[in-house]
């Protein structure tokens, strides 16, 4: 019998946007990807895989770096949903039509 295949969020559109947030958190929190993956117990490179989308994420793992990055839980999940709400536009869509 044929397999389905697992639903994998790393290539959905939605897991550039979480990992961009989850990115700009840390930034704003000021800490290095070292300073964060050793809160987390994660190597650097780890998180970069994290960040770059180069690696899934699981829900917990994503509350415990908003939590260690000083930020409310449900706050982040609400900015998360704004900015999924508001979708994002292709490049092209910036080009001039002659």
């Amino acid at each position: 019998p044929k397999r389905t295949p697992k639903p994998s969020s790393t290539h959905r559109p939605e897991h550039a946007v979480l990992t961009g947030l989850l990115r700009e958190l840390r930034l704003a929190a000021g800490l290095t990807q070292t300073q964060a993956a050793e809160a987390l117990g994660l190597t650097q490179t780890s998180l970069s895989d994290l960040e770059t989308g180069d690696r899934g994420l699981e829900m917990l793992v994503v509350r415990d770096l908003v939590r260690i990055y000083g930020a409310d839980w449900l706050a982040f999940v609400a900015e998360l949903e704004r900015r999924l709400e508001a979708g994002t536009s292709p490049a092209s869509a910036l080009l001039r039509r002659r």
